[in-house]
């Protein structure tokens, strides 16, 4: 988060009050401004098909319909069904609460509310050989948020702050699938996705204080990315009460685009070449103007995480009304380094800082998940489904004695050491703990019950999930870290049919 700070020529004792007064009001005035994740922290974003949603995820061993284009697309090679058509819609009800922002009690709530179609597949059958298409809707968060605080008590120089916050985050799968039954107890089977992953991103913050000068920041960040996902699948049922499966997927990311503006406007500072400004970027370089500086930066990350992910199933079919299955699901770490030194001049001064090469924004660590899931036919054209999952975080541990550490460092040493000569300079910063956009850690849990009304011809299911979560995070680089807890409902509607 870029904290607004008045630009003054005024005395070092009247900017250090300023600054300690904006720390204070920092959980109330600024917490909007970057709380709104960036992209998930958790692998698991939600579940795909009809039986897949009430099993809990468990369903790398089965996948007998079409969701197992995205599970594990060996278990299409036992479908009997000449084909099959589904579709189904989700509607997701999500809570963050951020706990004791700076002061006890003080408590952020995030909320999202959104009803999407999250999947559609075909699937038809050649004999031995089948094959399958499948569009994935597989996370679209939407945040429209408007704050404004008046007078705060623990700042008096401020009168009023207000935010507005416009954020999307979207990605799609979607490709082709085939399979092949080699024998009656063995098949294979492979799908390859196309994957688009947009962010859009629009905010605006309006600080106005006692002397009635104002300063207002104003950005857009909008990000596309395009790439790859194949996924290679075995399964084996060695008996008929007995099935194991295999899945294995990475992301190949072949294109993306992103564009970034920001303008900066403080009423205090007098008209010309450094009264207002500008930040703008691309992939292919950025740069800013900042007081009158110059500065040449790194250019804009234009992807996302090229990581792996592994399927582990086993499902159980003791008599013909009842299934259980285990699903393992282990997805890889990933890190990016490259330079991202920055040049400024201004005049005749010039100075090299050096940053920390590693991307933090791509920076994703492994998570092993487990899922267990049941089914149980009361009749022959009703069940009931039912499981449990883990859904761990792919982000660092927060530690709020990091974080107090981090402060201590930035107050006392400003996290970097620089030496001069002339006109030249070299910066050498550290990279802050408190300055990491993967500032959310949250060990999250959860279950599935879903009922299904099964024909011959078609079928209709509706499942309820419902997935808890606690941690901390650190969502101001100038706060301690904070407790966290995170809530979500989803209704899963489903319909299918036979040909």
């Amino acid at each position: 988060m870029l904290i607004l700070k008045k630009n003054r020529k005024h005395n070092l004792n009247t900017i250090q009050k300023f600054i300690i007064h904006s720390i204070l009001f920092l959980g109330i005035c600024f917490l909007p401004v970057s709380l709104f994740p960036s992209e998930p922290f958790n692998n698991i974003q939600g579940f795909y098909g009809e039986r897949a949603a009430g099993l809990a995820g468990a369903f790398t061993a089965i996948a007998d319909d079409p969701s197992g284009a995205y599970y594990n697309p060996a278990g299409l090679g036992f479908t009997h069904n000449d084909g099959i058509s589904i579709s189904a819609s989700n509607f997701k009800d999500v809570k963050r609460s951020y706990i004791n922002i700076d002061t006890p009690g003080q408590r952020y709530n995030q909320t999202h509310q959104g009803f999407d179609p999250n999947f559609i597949g075909l699937l038809k059958n050649f004999d031995r050989w089948k094959f399958a298409f499948s569009i994935v809707n597989t996370y679209n968060y939407s945040y429209n948020r408007v704050d404004q605080v008046n007078y705060p008590l623990v700042s008096p120089s401020i009168n009023s702050t207000r935010n507005y916050t416009k954020e999307r985050y979207n990605q799609l799968l979607v490709g082709p699938s085939l399979a092949y039954l080699l024998n009656d107890k063995l098949s294979l089977g492979a799908t390859l996705y196309y994957l688009n992953d947009t962010k859009e991103v629009s905010r605006t913050q309006f600080q106005q204080f006692s002397d009635l000068s104002y300063v207002m920041r104003s950005y857009v960040d909008n990000r596309r990315t395009s790439g790859l996902m194949p996924v290679l699948g075995i399964q084996y049922q060695p008996n008929p009460k007995l099935s194991l499966g295999f899945s294995y997927r990475r992301i190949f990311v072949t294109g993306g685009d992103r564009l970034y503006n920001e303008v900066y406007v403080d009423s205090t500072r007098r008209p010309g070449s450094s009264a207002v400004d500008f930040i703008e970027g691309t992939g292919s370089g950025a740069s800013s103007i900042e007081q009158g500086v110059l500065t040449q930066k790194p250019k804009l990350v234009t992807s996302i995480p090229q990581t792996q992910e592994m399927r582990f199933g086993v499902a159980f079919f003791p008599t013909a009304r009842f299934l259980a299955s285990f699903d393992m699901i282990h997805t890889s770490g990933y890190k990016v380094r490259r330079n991202q030194d920055e040049i400024s001049t201004f005049g005749r001064r010039v100075t090299y800082t050096i940053n920390d090469t590693e991307v933090r924004e791509l920076t994703r660590y492994s998570t092993t998940n487990f899922a267990a899931g049941m089914e149980y036919y009361l009749a022959d054209t009703f069940s009931v489904l039912g499981g449990i999952y883990t859904n761990e975080p792919n982000t660092k541990p927060v530690s709020w004695t990091e974080s107090a550490v981090d402060l201590y460092l930035q107050n006392t040493f400003g996290n970097q050491v620089s030496a001069s000569s002339g006109d030249a300079s070299v910066i050498y910063k550290v990279a802050r703990s408190g300055t990491n956009p993967r500032n959310e850690y949250s060990r999250n849990k959860g279950f599935s019950l879903g009922f299904s009304w099964v024909t011959s011809k078609s079928s209709v299911s509706v499942t309820y999930i419902r997935e808890t979560g606690y941690g901390n995070s650190r969502i101001d680089p100038n706060s301690l870290a904070q407790s966290f807890e995170y809530m979500a409902q989803s209704i899963y509607i489903m319909v299918s049919s036979r040909n």
